[in-house]
């Protein structure tokens, strides 16, 4: 059984700041539990510290490199340490005379780094995307372990995963700072420059690359809108995205991730920052892709569906009651949404039942195109296909659900039959996890009770989003 997720907050002084009590109620608020120390109490907050907890440096009022050098050899420490090894440590607030002081790349240690004052957006960015890579390792491990008994090939490497070796960088956005993107990046990535936001599409539409860069300047709002657009098209909606920006710039530091970037860092770049984080997005962008390719090579093993390829009722039952045991003590959220194509037998009527097969196998497609790495796409039923989000709330469903809805609504499927094109009719159904102790509990809310219509939720989110905003 997992143990709880616990952010924990590492300071210099025992008594927490009012900023620093804001981060951790923040984090409380992003479905982590908190907890705090000192350096100097780190030792015995690490004998009850779990594989899963994530530590937070913050090295906030350090300016002399001995110190950040002193916290670096401790989580050097932590690291080699085979009982805390795989406890995540991300450092926050440090500042740019000890950038400057610090010649080299900073070791491993560090999970990941942010420079700077604190931003809680960016802090919750960055633990959401340790968690995010933590779901996919082990949904890794999973399947690669099921396709191996069924004597598949692909065998589970994490060791290429982690590697940034042969990674493609697209930069668009201000030609101004690029030299110095380069200069950093290249020893590590081939860079594509797109000199225009046009060029970049057009570079997005026929290659793939593990990571867009946008270097917005003094200028970030004017490539807001081109990163929504990226983000409707379902083959990019997983492509990381970085902007790099003078904060000073945008009224508000969550605008950039509500766009769609995935992680935000400020301007005036830091070479070191710049570095790790573009690290951390090429082994994300490839932990999903592997997922993604395990699909394709499990289409004709038992666990999965003869026609569309895709886990069946089985197997999804079998992955539910993992994540049931895995969430059941855990202070976190995954969700289901159940699409059921209402006229597909319709179409087995007028055009016959190869027709609406060719049909459901262009459905499953489309759902794959979307579906993100650590999520599972499975056919439970002829006419119902069920997503299986880790990780994701309601909130964050119903955005899934109204890009399938928006891509299944304008696509004209189109049989081998001389028939005309056809539009699929399809209802959705969001059911987010509340602590139900089996699959038949949870499955039974979501099936039987249909409290958990897209409407209803629709209607929900937008009262609360009014609450917030009245308050």
């Amino acid at each position: 059984m997992t143990e709880k997720n616990t952010v924990i907050l590492v300071g210099s002084n025992k008594i927490a700041s009012d900023q620093q009590k804001k981060l951790m109620n923040a984090i409380n608020q992003s479905g982590f539990d908190t907890n705090e120390t000192t350096f100097q109490d780190l030792a015995t907050a690490l004998k009850q510290a779990h594989a899963h907890d994530i530590l937070i440096f913050n090295l906030e009022g350090l300016t002399e490199e001995t110190g950040f050098l002193k916290c670096n050899k401790l989580a050097e420490t932590i690291k080699n340490n085979p009982s805390t090894s795989t406890i995540k440590i991300l450092s926050i607030g440090i500042s740019n005379s000890i950038c400057e002081q610090t010649k080299e790349i900073f070791n491993h240690s560090f999970n990941d780094l942010l420079f700077g004052p604190i931003r809680v957006p960016s802090i919750i960015s960055r633990l959401k995307s340790l968690v995010r890579l933590d779901t996919m390792d082990k949904e890794l491990k999973r399947r690669s372990t099921i396709n191996e008994q069924y004597g598949l090939t692909q065998k589970y490497n994490k060791s290429s995963l982690v590697s940034h070796k042969n990674a493609t960088l697209l930069v668009t956005g201000r030609p101004n700072g690029f030299s110095r993107i380069e200069e950093t990046l290249s020893p590590m990535a081939t860079l594509v420059g797109a000199l225009s936001t046009q060029a970049a599409f057009d570079y997005l539409d026929r290659d793939k690359f593990d990571i867009l860069i946008i270097n917005g300047g003094r200028n970030p709002a004017r490539y807001l809108e081109f990163i929504e657009t990226i983000r409707t098209n379902a083959e990019l909606y997983s492509l990381p995205i970085l902007l790099v920006a003078h904060p000073s710039k945008l009224s508000d530091s969550h605008i950039p991730y509500e766009a769609g970037v995935t992680d935000f860092i400020e301007a005036p770049l830091n070479k070191n920052e710049l570095v790790l984080r573009t690290k951390a997005l090429i082994q994300e962008h490839r932990f999903r892709d592997t997922l993604a390719k395990t699909y394709l090579e499990a289409r004709h093993i038992p666990t999965n569906d003869s026609l569309t390829g895709l886990y069946t009722y089985s197997y999804f039952r079998e992955h539910l009651d993992y994540l049931l045991e895995e969430y059941l003590p855990l202070n976190k959220k995954f969700s289901l949404i159940t699409v059921t194509l209402e006229n597909i037998e319709e179409i087995n009527r007028d055009y016959g039942f190869a027709s609406g097969d060719q049909v459901l196998k262009q459905v499953s497609e489309i759902l794959m195109t979307i579906n993100r790495g650590e999520d599972l796409l499975s056919r439970i039923s002829g006419r119902k296909f069920v997503l299986t989000l880790p990780n994701t709330n309601q909130k964050q469903a119903i955005h899934v659900v109204q890009r399938v809805e928006g891509i299944l609504k304008q696509t004209k499927f189109i049989c081998e039959s001389d028939c005309s094109p056809m539009t699929v009719n399809l209802n959705a159904e969001i059911s987010e996890y509340d602590g139900e102790k089996n699959s038949d509990e949870f499955l039974k809310k979501q099936l039987i009770q249909k409290e958990n219509s897209t409407e209803q939720v629709k209607e929900k989110i937008s009262e609360e989003n009014t609450e917030e905003n009245a308050a």
